[in-house]
């Protein structure tokens, strides 16, 4: 009876050693060839932006003088 209860804990104890362990930080995305495009991108949605903007205040303002 013995043996079984060792070899019963050794398999508890494998089992547990395979257990799923705490996520780590995600790492740094490495550079890749389109990065340059990808920064193109979120600049001129930066610029866009601002358009949008300027041209909604504009609006505005037509609107307060037409009244």
């Amino acid at each position: 009876m013995r043996p079984r209860v060792w070899f019963l804990s050794a398999v508890v104890i494998a089992l547990a050693a395979c257990g799923e362990s705490p996520p780590a930080e995600p790492a740094a995305p490495r550079p890749t060839v389109f990065d340059p495009l990808t920064s193109t991108i979120d600049r001129a949605e930066g610029v866009q932006q601002t358009v949008d903007d300027q041209a909604a205040e504009q609006r505005k303002r037509i609107e307060e003088a037409e009244r």
